[in-house]
């Protein structure tokens, strides 16, 4: 993974190592190694929660920015900023991706995000929150659905209210790891986090009953000690889950398809009306449904399509850079 490297200068003052915890709008929040707490103003730097970093002695700035071992990317959603990453957490080891029980079932919005969440480098876990809220058949039918796009991810159901499922997560919250949570408004994060911590850290906010969607109860990013030793970094939810250039997300979450394809008689298939298509031919013995294949290749473009976007602004920053450049 990347980092942005500021290179020191002679009379620079010493640096004190540590990490990111919060990170709002042009500062950041450092917990050092000596477990004192600093605010560091980011000045062209890139920045997420959970980097750890090198801080300038007068704490004036972020000196450095070490390599991320993981870092959950997508591309940036404000109007305008085309082409553009965000990074919406760092050094994560577990990606909690979560669902309620008593919305309408999102496979398309779950398969998003296990792409975004395998190409992080981290490992994806399917939360079913709000069991609590219906009964048991609507429960088994809204995991069934669930699990046939989180092929070979663990699905936890929970209930923040009744702690229901809330031991699992602490043991995969163990000590010395650090965990995201990723979910649309209104499916229970911010209970979640409070039941898990033990206590009110993030505040919570009714759901509208007529489509089960909240407002953002979680306005900045910040990573929260749990107890027993693991970080749980939450987030604000995230309305747009829009992609950066995949690694092999799209291929892990996809893996049905990508079985499939490999016995095609082509290898450079299209899985259209070429002869001797395995995913075709899955698809009309029953084994694939073609939804899957559908949502891949909407996923495929959108990637071909950020790509072009970064491509253009490249473009567009050497024009500029070379009209400064002319006398």
């Amino acid at each position: 993974m990347d980092a942005h490297v500021t290179p020191p200068n002679p009379g620079d003052s010493p640096v004190l190592s540590g990490r990111v915890i919060r990170l709002d709008r042009g500062w950041s929040t450092v917990l050092l190694d000596d477990s004192s707490v600093v605010r560091v103003r980011n000045i062209g730097t890139e920045i997420a929660v959970g980097d750890m970093v090198d801080v300038s002695g007068d704490f004036e700035r972020i000196h450095m920015v070490h390599e991320r071992k993981s870092a959950l990317t997508r591309r940036h959603s404000f109007e305008g900023a085309r082409g553009v990453r965000q990074i919406v957490a760092s050094n994560i080891d577990v990606v909690f991706v979560v669902h309620a029980v008593n919305a309408a079932v999102n496979q398309r919005r779950l398969e998003r995000e296990l792409v975004l969440a395998f190409d992080s480098g981290a490992t994806p876990v399917v939360v079913l929150s709000k069991i609590d809220t219906v009964d048991d058949a609507v429960h088994a039918s809204v995991q069934q659905q669930l699990s046939a796009v989180a092929l070979d991810v663990e699905i936890v159901p929970i209930s923040s209210q009744t702690g229901r499922g809330l031991e699992r997560i602490r043991e995969i919250a163990h000590e010395g790891i650090t965990v995201a949570f990723i979910g649309a408004s209104g499916v229970g994060k911010s209970t979640l986090v409070n039941a898990l911590v033990g206590h009110e850290v993030q505040r919570t906010a009714e759901v509208r009953s007529d489509d089960q969607r909240g407002r953002h109860t979680t306005v900045a990013a910040e990573l929260i000690p749990l107890p027993g030793g693991a970080w749980l970094l939450d987030t604000p939810g995230l309305r747009a889950v829009t992609l950066w250039t995949s690694g092999i997300g799209i291929e892990r979450a996809f893996r049905d398809v990508f079985e499939h394809a490999d016995r095609c008689r082509f290898r450079n298939c299209k899985h259209l009306d070429e002869p001797d298509c395995a995913v075709q031919q899955a698809i009309r013995d029953g084994h694939l449904d073609v939804v899957r294949l559908e949502a891949m290749r909407r996923l495929v473009a959108e990637e071909l399509s950020v790509e072009e976007e970064q491509l253009e602004r490249v473009r567009q920053q050497d024009k500029r850079g070379f009209r400064k450049k002319r006398p």
